[in-house]
């Protein structure tokens, strides 16, 4: 498990990437309470995100101060929807990295295909590959 530490006059909050199950989970927790939780795939993704947290949690600390007025419950909330906000962007990215990837490799699959399918001898029975039990 990885973790950074923040302060704030009296609150403190920790960033952590740990490995759950069959892949990762990496969120950021205020004095105790989950403020943004996220779970990958890929390790990769994962340590990503966490980078891209912590510059994040440094940027957002640097543009919105507390104000006098400001409660700290709502100063949360508006700190964990800017960190869903940038999760869901990131993950929007991977997305379409994973959609480019896995269409390049069934069009590529395809031409393999219909180069095989031409040399088959059409007096040989073909079957499917799967069919319904």
């Amino acid at each position: 498990m990885t973790s950074r530490t923040y302060r704030n006059g009296n609150s403190t909050g920790k960033t952590y990437l740990k490995s759950v199950g069959e892949g990762f989970e990496v969120g950021f927790v205020l004095s105790g309470k989950t403020v943004f939780v996220g779970n990958f795939l890929h390790s990769w993704e994962a340590r990503r995100w966490y980078s891209m947290l912590n510059s994040e949690i440094n940027h957002f600390s640097k543009k919105y101060q507390v104000g006098p007025g400001c409660t700290k419950s709502w100063f949360t909330h508006f700190l964990s929807a800017h960190l869903y906000n940038t999760y869901y962007g990131f993950l929007e990215k991977c997305f379409s990295q994973h959609s480019r990837k896995y269409q390049s490799a069934v069009n590529k699959d395809k031409k393999s295909y219909q180069k095989w399918s031409r040399r088959w001898d059409r007096s040989t029975p073909t079957s499917r590959f799967l069919k319904a039990a």
